[in-house]
């Protein structure tokens, strides 16, 4: 089974020559795909190059009318998670240079 090629959001920034603020922005639209994995006792949000090949999902739409939307509410959770996670690095990165 392939891994999924994994790249940092810094890395990808540079690379397409994007801000890293335009880079999460596009990971919290869902334009690029993410992975967030613990290293060292942190975790590091990296961008996923080459997905894993998965099979479509079959899906009665009729059952889904009452239903809550999972996916959107996670990524929705997910969005708010960067946008703190975000402040909090740049906060203890101002406090560090005091």
């Amino acid at each position: 089974m392939n891994s999924p090629e994994l790249i940092s959001i810094q890395k990808y920034a540079a690379k397409n020559r994007l801000s890293i603020h335009a880079v999460i922005k596009k990971t919290m639209n869902g334009e690029l795909p993410t992975l967030v994995k613990d290293e060292d006792g942190k975790e590091v949000t990296y961008i996923v190059l080459s997905e894993l090949k998965q099979p479509p999902l079959i899906s009665n739409s009729s059952e889904k009318v009452d239903e809550i939307d999972y996916k959107k509410e996670y990524e929705e959770l997910h969005r708010n998670y960067l946008i703190l996670k975000t402040k909090y690095e740049k906060l203890l990165s101002t406090q560090g240079e005091h």
